[in-house]
This record gives structure tokens, C-alpha cells and sequence, in this order.
């Protein structure tokens, strides 16, 4: 990728690196690590801070674990082992938390998107176990 445009502030500080762990057959994480590298890559300063293990739990799919350590994001098909957030729920659901756009690290709700967002959280479409604030960094990081 590119070097960050030189009037960025964060132009300096170096992401950490995302790899690819452990593969299923079948498996998401190649897709989901596309979408983590780009998020660490877009904001290297926010994606540094995070300190946790996040399962991304789909529906009839593999689970994909995340874990952001100090210089490396791992990501990989499989259960976590300790899960500080773990979101479930379909495909399409996690998809559509991703992308929709945010307000101070949540969906925004003055936005369609953002309102359907919230929507399936709060119609339990997709389940949040863990922290928070965790949730509002990750998907700082991940949003697309």
C-alpha cells in the first residue's frame, strides 16, 4: 500500500502488521483480514491502542478470531480462546455493522444506514458480549 499522504498527522507512527493465522476449509478470515489490514492500515494509531481478542461469530460459518496485540493483528478461522468482544450474528448482519457509518465509534443514527445498524443490535440480530468501549475502538478501526 501507499505511504499516508505527508500533511497526515499519523503519518509517523507505523501500523502494526496483520497476518493470517490458522485457515479453514471454507473459512472467512482471508475476507475478514482484507477488511482488518485496511482499517489498521486508514488509522495505524487507533488500530496500536487495542489490546484484545475479538470473535467474529457468523451463522452457520466458522468463527474468524481477532486478536490486536502490541505490533501484530492476528487474524485467523477458529473459536477464541478468551474473547474480550465477541459479535454474532449472520454474514450480511456483522457486514452491515461494519459498514455503516459512525458517530463517536457507534452507528450514527441520522444516517439509514446507521439506523439499520442499530436496529439489528437492538432486535438482537447481532449479539455484543463484551465491553463497550471495546466495541466502539474495534469498529472505529474496522469501519469501512
Amino acid at each position: 500500500m501507499p505511504a499516508p499522504p505527508a500533511s497526515d498527522p499519523t503519518a509517523s507512527i507505523q501500523p502494526p502488521s496483520v497476518r493470517l493465522g490458522t485457515l479453514a476449509q471454507g473459512g472467512l478470515a482471508p475476507a475478514i483480514l482484507a477488511i482488518v489490514e485496511r482499517g489498521v492500515w486508514l488509522r495505524p494509531a487507533l488500530a496500536a491502542t487495542l489490546d484484545a481478542e475479538v470473535e467474529l461469530a457468523m451463522d452457520g460459518q466458522q468463527p474468524v478470531r481477532i486478536v490486536f496485540g502490541d505490533r501484530l493483528v492476528l487474524v485467523e478461522d477458529g473459536p477464541a480462546k478468551s474473547p474480550d468482544l465477541r459479535l454474532a450474528g449472520t454474514l450480511p448482519d456483522l457486514v452491515s455493522l461494519m459498514v455503516a457509518p459512525l458517530l463517536g465509534g457507534v452507528p450514527n443514527p441520522i444516517n439509514r444506514r446507521g439506523r439499520a445498524a442499530l436496529g439489528m443490535v437492538a432486535l438482537r440480530r447481532v449479539r455484543l458480549e463484551g465491553r463497550i468501549g471495546l466495541m466502539r475502538r474495534f469498529l472505529a478501526v474496522i469501519s469501512v
